[in-house]
């Protein structure tokens, strides 16, 4: 299946047989505030055509806003937060690098069940470029979750760059995890932030059913 995201309309396209190239109709409707579909051609592959209002935006979940202490760099493996949700869903996570560590470099931030060293299952990841002495969030398509369980980030993507955070337990639904094997740090947290979608649900109808309301 493939997620397109236009003006606040979700194409949710899935393959059913072999078929030739199709495109399908610009439409402009006040149900998705005048904005037109631009054309797409799907070529030697066939789809049927979910259409869905988005219905949400983004939102701060978690928060640790302490980045008063320099905590771990890159180079060091194995780092990671855990974490407890508040809300049912995570379409994000950031964390605050720290100042004059490194320049500009690439981050990942993966979500996981556990520990990778623990049996955790990886739910999903995101990289972007970060910079030294900023935030640097990542963003992925909402991942239903428990809330109040525990969950962890794992960052990884370089070997430049440093996390700040707090030493003195700012965060008491988590705490730092770092170096290889993943050493537990019950007093220390990372700078860190998640993100939850608004509205998780979509508003769904096929293409055909979309037309014909009109």
């Amino acid at each position: 299946m493939i997620r397109i995201s236009v003006m606040g309309v979700v194409l949710l396209l899935t393959a059913v047989s072999a078929s030739t190239a199709w495109g399908f109709e610009v439409l402009t409707t006040s149900e998705i505030s005048s904005y037109a579909l631009v054309p797409v051609v799907v070529e030697s592959v066939p789809w049927t055509v979910s259409v869905c209002a988005d219905r949400g935006g983004l939102a701060i979940d978690q928060n640790q806003p302490d980045s008063s202490a320099y905590i771990a760099d890159f180079s060091q493996t194995c780092l990671a937060q855990s974490f407890q949700q508040t809300n049912g869903n995570i379409a994000g996570a950031g964390i605050f690098l720290q100042h004059s560590v490194g320049g500009s470099d690439t981050v990942t931030i993966q979500l996981w069940t556990n520990l990778p060293t623990s049996g955790g299952t990886m739910l999903t990841e995101a990289g972007t470029t970060g910079q030294a002495g900023t935030w640097c969030d990542v963003f992925w398509e909402a991942e239903e979750v428990t809330p109040g369980t525990t969950y962890f980030l794992v960052f990884t993507g370089n070997t430049t760059l440093g996390i700040a955070g707090g030493a003195t337990n700012p965060y008491p639904y988590g705490c730092v995890y770092a170096n290889p094997g993943y050493e537990e740090f019950p007093d220390y947290d990372y700078a860190f932030r998640t993100y939850y979608q608004l509205d998780f649900s979509l508003e769904c109808t096929t293409w055909a059913g979309l037309k014909a309301s009109f």
